[in-house]
């Protein structure tokens, strides 16, 4: 993985320069440091505020090459100073303002840290005698830390003019040219880039270690040691693709939005073309990388695909029917599967479904019961894989069992009036015809079908029922879904819930089901009539006796579907 996207970096990075016009600067204040002649520039850096010239230029090239690989391979061995060579120095303002004896201590922090410059430690100098590294100029270091030394209290005063806060970053450099830094970030980089030098090899005078970006191998983690092989560790890179893979990892971290929000998430395409962002897929077939950024104190790639012609493009296009036949409702036909994932977020996980694709621990909320969480967590990974990846099989087996689960846990938070409830039955089953859902596939025809003969059926003015029948199983959900429709509606509550069919939908078989509707008809009774002038009255009557008389085939309720859509579809016994 690791390698092949270094290969699309490398053909679009120009040396440093693409990571570097796409690196941030944490908040913080920043000094450039001309020494005694000249007095520091300075330069206040906040969030959201777009910044440019030249002197941001060159601290935003000198903070990238003074940056640690991690606060785990520090200079300073305290971690009090935060930079890695002799021309920078960053701590937080905290180490200056925290503590009465904050003097002292910055200090000895910075005698340590120059001093840590000038001697490293044995296995560094070791690897860095393979490469042709100047020595250190002890007089030039000495300058550096008695300078910075004559300027504390002027950076106290700075820091508090500009109110930075104890967790912000402050950070001095040195007005040297960028070549400085660059050779000074290599002496750093080189002994520290690899994950654990006890797996360095130097062949043909190329060091080869372990990759320390995205990769964990140490006293904590034994078990991603090889044990049972002759070599320890899974891949060895040389220095030089360590440091690109670095650079690479923090171009990553640095992707933002038009908005300047992060991007953690997209493609890179793989071909001739210069891509210096992560992408969304269009309506164009191409081969890419697809890959997941998780944030943190460093970026890690928490999931990763190589997709061959990737395309946001449904073909053929997804049809979303109003087979509930509802009124203000707008059937479509939809090309781009990332607009079918909005869909399904917001109808069937109520908003909750892309916002936690990488969050291990969903919790929820007033609209997200716990059992909806779970059904979250389960199956999070199939949706995602199909609508970022392209992968339907996991989907396809998953959707008719989610989605009628996630339609029965939603009832008891939609109000009777909601469309919501509805539109998502009509996504549900445009979803079986789309995929050709064994059995369902033609669900939501059938519908159409029932809700037209119930139209003809109720379409009299006469008192008898010799016209009404039920016939089959699917028309007795569906007629039994219309008549709790109606019962519910007399209630005299401002705004009745779906919450009052949850016993019907409870029931396990037809006996209990029936049972539970006719509860629901003794608790509305009393708003009921039996005027053979009033229509409603009339059909209403014939169709609950019908529908009670009915004995279905199969003793077990399985008809959830059908039944949901005659609670959900206009009522047909109050139309005019």
């Amino acid at each position: 993985m690791i390698l092949d996207l270094l290969e699309v970096y490398r053909k679009n990075a120009d040396g440093d320069r693409l990571v570097i016009d796409n690196y941030q600067l944490k908040e913080g204040l920043y000094f450039k440091l001309y020494g005694s002649h000249k007095e520091p520039e300075i330069l206040r850096i906040e969030k959201k505020v777009n910044y440019s010239g030249p002197l941001w230029e060159f601290i935003k090239t000198a903070d990238f090459y003074s940056q640690l690989v991690d606060m785990n391979k520090p200079v300073d061995p305290k971690k009090q100073i935060h930079s890695n060579n002799i021309f920078a120095v960053a701590f937080k303002a905290a180490v200056l303002t925290e503590v009465a004896n904050a003097v002292e201590n910055f200090k000895n922090s910075l005698a340590r840290y120059y001093q840590a410059l000038q001697f490293p430690k044995k296995e560094d100098a070791k690897i860095l005698s393979n490469y042709q590294f100047p020595p250190l100029n002890e007089q030039l270091i000495m300058n550096k830390q008695e300078y910075v030394i004559s300027l504390i209290e002027y950076i106290k005063q700075k820091i508090s003019d500009n109110k930075i806060k104890d967790n912000q970053y402050v950070k001095l450099y040195f007005a040297v040219d960028i070549e400085h830094y660059i050779r000074e970030s290599k002496r750093y980089l080189i002994p520290k880039i690899f994950n654990k030098n006890d797996y360095n090899i130097l062949i043909n005078g190329t060091l080869y270690g372990l990759s320390n970006s995205n990769m964990g191998l140490n006293a904590k983690k034994p078990f991603l040691e090889h044990k049972t092989t002759a070599f320890k560790v899974p891949f060895r890179v040389s220095a030089a693709d360590a440091l690109a893979t670095k650079n690479m990892f923090t171009w990553l971290d640095g992707q933002q939005d038009a908005e300047g929000k992060p991007v953690t998430e997209g493609y890179l395409p793989i071909g001739d073309s210069k891509v210096f962002t992560l992408v969304k897929p269009d309506e164009r077939r191409w081969d890419a990388h697809y890959l997941h950024l998780a944030k943190g104190t460093q970026p890690v790639i928490d999931d990763y695909d190589f997709l061959p012609g990737l395309t946001d493009n449904l073909v053929p296009a997804f049809t979303l029917h109003n087979f509930l036949l509802l009124e203000d409702f707008n059937p479509q036909n939809i090309s781009s599967r990332l607009e079918l994932e909005g869909l399904v977020d917001d109808w069937l996980f109520n908003k909750n479904l892309v916002r936690n694709y990488f969050n291990e621990k969903p919790k929820p909320n007033d609209w997200f019961s716990e059992f909806q969480v779970s059904l979250l967590v389960r199956y999070k990974d199939a949706m995602r894989n199909y609508f970022h990846k392209g992968d339907q099989r996991d989907f396809v087996s998953c959707i008719d069992r989610l989605s009628q689960a996630m339609l029965k846990e939603m009832l008891p938070y939609k109000k009777l009036e909601d469309p919501k409830l509805a539109k998502a039955l009509n996504l549900r089953l445009s979803l079986f015809k789309y995929f050709k859902i064994k059995e369902k596939e033609k669900m939501g025809d059938l519908l159409i079908c029932l809700a037209e003969g119930l139209r003809e059926k109720l379409d009299t003015t006469d008192n008898s029922s010799e016209n009404i029948s039920c016939q089959n199983d699917q028309e007795f959900y569906y007629y039994a879904g219309q008549i709790v429709r109606y019962l519910i509606s007399q209630s005299q509550a401002q705004n009745p819930s779906y919450a009052l069919i949850d016993p019907v939908t409870e029931a396990r078989d037809n006996v209990k089901f029936k049972q539970e509707i006719i509860k629901l008809h003794k608790k509305y009774n009393h708003s009921l009539g039996f005027n053979t002038n009033i229509q409603s009255d009339v059909r209403f009557n014939k169709l609950f006796a019908v529908v009670m008389a009915y004995q279905c085939e199969d003793v077990k309720m399985n008809g959830l579907d059908l039944f949901l859509a005659g609670v959900a579809s206009k009522n047909l016994i109050d139309v005019k």
